[in-house]
């Protein structure tokens, strides 16, 4: 009987700030047929994701249930997604004002259900929760990319391709679940890290880890499970284009590190060898296809596969210094998709020509300070110094060359060469090319300003002075690491 477990012995304040957006967020869903001007849910969500940043930094450690834990790794990554959260809101108050069809409450609804299901995947501690959190930050994307039907027809498509894929993600997860739990008795992280230091079946968990592995291959775009991406970030709202390629890959980026430190640590030196040709796969082939496009979504969407191939170069080095370096990346590219996908609202907004790369074909003479900030954005992408995206492939080469990866660190670098043409190109189309288009009337509102301003400060001053982003994460995960498994 003593170890039942009674609602009494619960710990509820590690869960409240869930419960908290699980309340706002269904609260919503049921006042919103009743109110006319849908801009409150866009307050309601801002003003609660404000306090959740604050609650954050007073929110206490510890275990709700054993399949569910708060410390120092999780509350910094929920500030960081949260953080995306706040810009990702702000944009979509600018785009919904010129897409009325789309301004509705269960919009903000949605996004907050998600950020919920993120936060449960980072605070997970069995496979069993972080099956259902991703399944619960990936419901909501669907319906999000779908509500765009009334402006976009093609967005049904892309919602439907996006479920499929993420159906075949859950039978890959929870294939490999089963035979994991044959072979260790458990779904809980540390029962398996225990079995497998025991040197047993470690062959056999190995295989249920590459099944683990393709379901996250999925949710991350990773060739060859990249396929559903390009059409579902060309359907959807743009702003939800942002929120998949950045908070969504950031989240199940974050959630496969901690199953890695949790519970495959002993295996991770053979998971980073497996992961090498995926992930050199997904950066030449994303780099590859994003060369030839010339819608402006399309291109991002091929390039941030590759993206998120660079941030799987920390995982194959097998070290703490390599998984910092990932999770690093990916805050870096957090930043980059909200500046650039920012000025692609503001395209959207007031002259959709512009989302056709050729037609950005001198903009530097109508629009000098928008052509500036596309600018910083493309040379962050492509990794030119001294900008932030060129600081965080950086570190990523130099943990691969560390973990003696020499190799594979020359084929990266190699291929993010060849990555660097599609940004070039649209840099050489807005400074050295004669302008095509007549530019109509325009303004630069609040919700422009705000997400575009942060976002490019962000890059110079990280790409200048990385040091005081870089040791934060790094030394969170050296503090996760050196707190883990210590007998009570």
């Amino acid at each position: 009987m003593g170890n039942q477990l009674s609602i009494a012995n619960l710990n509820f304040s590690v869960i409240g700030i869930e419960v908290l957006l699980i309340g706002v967020a269904t609260l919503i869903f049921l006042i919103d047929k009743f109110v006319k001007n849908k801009n409150y849910a866009f307050y309601i969500s801002i003003l609660v994701c404000a306090l959740i940043s604050v609650l954050l930094y007073y929110s206490p450690f510890g275990e709700f249930t054993r399949a569910y834990k708060t410390d120092f790794f999780t509350i910094t990554l929920k500030e960081f997604i949260v953080f995306g959260t706040i810009l990702i809101l702000i944009m979509s108050y600018g785009y919904l004002q010129n897409y009325k069809n789309l301004n509705l409450g269960e919009y903000y609804a949605l996004i907050l259900f998600s950020i919920v299901g993120s936060f449960l995947m980072v605070s997970g501690t069995d496979l069993i929760t972080i099956y259902l959190s991703i399944e619960l930050m990936s419901f909501p994307v669907y319906f999000l990319i779908a509500l765009n039907y009334a402006y976009n027809k093609p967005a049904i498509e892309g919602s439907f391709k996006y479920f499929i894929a993420g159906s075949f993600s859950s039978i890959f997860m929870l294939l490999s679940l089963g035979i994991i739990y044959y072979f260790t008795g458990s779904f809980y992280l540390k029962d398996i890290f225990i079995k497998l230091s025991q040197q047993v079946h470690q062959k056999e968990i190995l295989l249920a880890f590459m099944l683990l592995l393709i379901s996250f291959s999925i949710k991350l775009s990773f060739v060859p499970f990249h396929m559903w991406a390009p059409d579902a970030y060309e359907s959807a709202p743009i702003p939800i284009t942002s929120f998949i390629a950045s908070l969504v890959k950031l989240a199940a980026l974050a959630t496969l590190i901690k199953i890695i430190l949790l519970g495959f640590m002993p295996i991770k030196v053979e998971i980073g060898k497996l992961l090498i040709p995926i992930i050199l796969l997904t950066i030449l082939v994303g780099n590859i296809m994003a060369v030839k496009q010339d819608n402006f979504i399309r291109m991002l969407a091929y390039s941030s596969i590759a993206h998120a191939g660079y941030a799987g170069l920390g995982l194959i080095s097998a070290d703490y210094l390599g998984y910092s370096f990932a999770l690093f990346y990916m805050l870096i590219y957090l930043i980059m998709a909200v500046g650039i996908f920012s000025v692609l609202i503001f395209f959207a907004n007031y002259q959709k020509e512009y989302l056709y790369i050729p037609n950005l074909a001198g903009l530097s003479k109508k629009m000098p300070f928008l052509s500036f900030l596309i600018l910083i954005f493309m040379f962050s992408l492509a990794g030119v110094p001294p900008t932030a995206g060129f600081i965080a492939k950086f570190y990523l080469f130099m943990s691969l060359v560390k973990a003696h990866y020499v190799l594979v660190a020359v084929l990266a670098i190699a291929f993010s060469v060849i990555g660097a043409y599609p940004y070039l190109r649209v840099v050489k189309f807005i400074y050295m090319d004669e302008e095509k288009l007549p530019i109509s009337q325009y303004k630069f509102d609040w919700s422009f300003i705000i997400p575009v301003g942060i976002a490019s400060v962000l890059i110079i001053l990280l790409g200048i002075y990385p040091k005081i982003l870089v040791n934060f994460v790094n030394k969170t995960l050296f503090l996760y690491l050196s707190t883990l498994y210590i007998p009570s």
